[in-house]
């Protein structure tokens, strides 16, 4: 198991590895998705009075004090993240700009494993910052009952600026009911600037023509010994890997260990700027330093950063520091390689 997936999946995931200690006790919960959801029964679950308990340093949320701006809550449980039923909807979200009035929730519905509650809360909150959104779970299964949302599926539900429910869906969306959510929420799709010249390694604008080309930019040296994961990676506990793999420079050369053996050369030019020690690379070709690019990409010498530039020839993605994991799954669409069993945007 390469040394992304080894911390990256175990961080995403750890709940799933928690709750299946007791997960012999359930059945799956995977429900059919009806031709439209239940009508909401506002006489016994009233959105408004829907308060989801906070955790890990954050308030209680309490539905009704949204009135006034567009919200939505995008809901999964184990069932729909093993599924990867969001992905789709999550990077296209991730990629989009919202209106200063829209605010977005991740519910994690763990209806039935109150028991874990403290342990769940314990490894989740160092997970939260990886996150697009805030992240509540739901131990009471409120969130999905209130909006009758099929247990075992990704849901997203959208409330209007006067509360009310403008938009409810269950299960994987298709592009055209991707567009839909987008237009409701006031979304726009942020155009791509042109990459400006550059030229890193054998890599240039028209070497990249037609393919998309990354590259990591590294502050300092890296050893294999510093990666977590594989054998002769970092030997520490998960809470020392974590902190390991939270150093922007570690995350990086991660990305470059986990995706340099299935990236298509054909199709991806990948070059890594910086000193990588005890790693055997096939696909990404190291290169000691490029002042020029980061300069032309806007990087001072000292930043840890991942630059993409797509086959038109234009910035599809630019992170300088610690790429939040969220942000893996726009990666993977880019370079054609997964970068992880699984994927949650939230």
């Amino acid at each position: 198991m390469s040394a992304l997936r080894k911390v990256a999946l175990a961080l995403v995931l750890i709940v799933l590895s928690l709750i299946g200690a007791v997960a012999w006790m359930f059945r799956s919960r995977a429900e059919a998705i009806p031709d439209e959801l239940p009508a909401i029964d506002l006489a016994t679950a009233d959105p408004q009075k829907l308060v989801i308990p906070g955790g890990g340093g954050l308030p209680d949320l309490k539905l009704a004090d949204l009135k006034g701006k567009r919200a939505y809550l995008i809901v999964e449980d184990r069932e729909s993240m093993s599924a990867r039923e969001g992905s789709a909807m999550n990077r296209a979200m991730a990629r989009w700009t919202y209106p200063d009035d829209v605010v977005g929730y991740s519910i994690g519905d763990t209806e039935g494993f109150g028991l874990l509650r403290g342990k769940i809360e314990e490894i989740v909150t160092p997970m939260r910052p990886e996150l697009r959104l805030p992240l509540y779970l739901d131990f009471e299964g409120a969130v999905t009952r209130t909006f009758k949302l099929p247990k075992g599926h990704t849901g997203i539900v959208v409330l209007g600026t006067d509360g009310a429910v403008a938009f409810r869906h269950s299960g994987a969306m298709t592009p055209e009911q991707l567009e839909e959510l987008r237009a409701l929420l006031g979304a726009t799709v942020p155009p791509l600037a042109p990459a400006p010249a550059f030229k890193v390694g054998d890599l240039d604008n028209a070497a990249c023509k037609g393919k998309a080309c990354a590259f990591v930019f590294l502050a300092g040296p890296v050893a294999r010994k510093d990666i977590p994961g594989g054998k002769e990676g970092f030997d520490g506990d998960m809470e020392a890997s974590f902190k390991q793999f939270s150093q922007p420079d570690i995350r990086l050369a991660s990305i470059v260990v986990d995706a340099d053996p299935k990236l298509d050369p054909d199709k991806v030019g990948a070059r890594v700027v910086g000193k990588l020690d005890g790693v055997d690379l096939t696909r990404w070709t190291a290169v000691p330093e490029a002042g020029e690019a980061r300069v032309a990409f806007g990087l001072q010498p000292d930043d840890s950063a991942l630059v993409v530039v797509d086959k038109d020839g234009n910035i599809a993605m630019k992170d300088i520091g610690r790429v939040p994991m969220y942000k893996f799954g726009i990666l993977s669409e880019l370079i054609g390689v997964e970068l992880s069993d699984r994927d949650n945007g939230s």
